[in-house]
């Protein structure tokens, strides 16, 4: 039972550094982008966005630490009971033993032997028995002697396993610490990002303005595309409900600055901001990729989203908006992985904004559900 305890606990933790691997991958993908800073007042809003994602992954790195850390202390005390209740198993076994060769010398005196006993019998048949129980006698004396030595190697073998998880429990908490202090550099950061875009609220208001029209406006075209498509015969069949949690993901290397739902504003308080999708900042060399196969749609300009693509996936709907150039036409049929176009960014920008969504029939769902974990 305790070594199974062991094991479980050892599972936890590869499993808690797989997910802190993701996280650190996302703090990695924040720092690349963040150091091609734009000169544009939306560029610098979108540096704030892509800070708050850094922070929300260090977050996540540091309770992660902590957890592996909480299910390394668990096994290290899991090691300490086992090792004591083996440590008077072995006293036991030891004292046994002892006392065992004690009782033998007593028995057969100093100049006795095994073949004296035997032979000094008064019949065969008493001889015989002598014979027996010796051997039985010297068996038993070789397992108990086992015994004590397979449990000593399993207390030492546990031994160096503690030293060996503790050890690895320093490391861990060292790297919590800085962890920590990365967080407070990019905290200190962010109020900084957010005390001079303060300064220019009325422009920040107006932002707001632009990309709620740009989105009911997106809206409304799928909502139109849904439209027609439901008073048609009907559309091809498609496995895409299949790859919930496996969909790949529209760009690589991109980190997710707006996610789904409402959700405050960077900057103003009280301020709410409503995504239909997720918001994905990438460089703006990135390809955007289909996530699955499937019938383009519509190619269409939405003022605020530059360039859009719509891919029906049977009665689902992939969206991928604010694109620079489109790579498909109408009535196309793309792979997954084939590229869509690419992501629009200003002149003086160096990273852009992809906005992603998934619809169900009429229904506006969480993309992250769906991607790649």
């Amino acid at each position: 039972m305790v070594l199974t305890g062991i094991s479980a606990q050892s599972t936890d933790v590869e499993s808690l550094k797989k997910q802190r691997e993701q996280y650190e991958r996302d703090i990695s993908n924040a720092k690349k982008l963040l150091k091609t800073k734009g000169n544009t007042r939306i560029a610098y809003l979108n540096d704030l966005k892509l800070i708050n994602a850094q922070i929300s992954a260090q977050k996540l790195v540091i309770a992660s630490y902590k957890k592996e850390m909480e299910a390394i202390t668990e096994q290290i005390n899991i090691n300490k009971e086992l090792t004591a209740s083996l440590e008077e198993e072995i006293s036991f076994l030891r004292d046994g033993y002892k006392n065992l060769i004690l009782s033998a010398h007593k028995q057969m005196g100093s100049n006795y032997n095994e073949f004296m006993l035997v032979f000094s019998a008064k019949s065969f048949s008493e001889a015989y028995r002598r014979f027996h129980l010796m051997k039985q006698y010297a068996s038993y004396r070789k397992k108990q002697g086992l015994v004590l030595i397979d449990t000593k190697l399993r207390h030492d073998s546990i031994v160096r396993e503690n030293e060996i998880i503790l050890e690895s429990k320093q490391k861990r908490y060292l790297a919590l610490l800085n962890e920590i202090e990365s967080l407070k550099r990019s905290v200190s950061q962010k109020q900084k990002y957010i005390a001079d875009l303060k300064k220019d609220e009325k422009w920040l208001r107006r932002e707001i303005l632009k990309k709620e029209s740009a989105t009911k406006k997106l809206q409304a075209s799928i909502e139109k595309l849904i439209r027609e498509s439901s008073s048609e015969v009907g559309y091809s069949f498609s496995n895409f409900h299949s790859a919930k949690g496996k969909l790949n993901w529209p760009v690589e290397n991109g980190i997710v600055t707006s996610s789904f739902g409402e959700h405050n504003h960077a900057v103003l308080k009280g301020v709410k901001i409503k995504n239909n999708g997720i918001d994905i900042t990438a460089s703006k060399e990135n390809r955007v990729k289909c996530v699955y196969e499937g019938t383009v749609s519509r190619v269409i300009a939405i003022p605020g989203y530059n360039k859009a693509v719509i891919v029906r996936h049977g009665k689902y709907l992939t969206v991928y908006a604010n694109l620079a150039k489109v790579d498909v036409k109408n009535d196309q049929v793309v792979k997954s992985n084939q590229s869509i176009g690419q992501i629009f960014a200003d002149n003086e920008d160096k990273n852009g904004i992809l906005h992603f969504e998934i619809w169900e029939e009429s229904k506006k769902i969480n993309p992250l559900e769906w991607l790649q974990k």
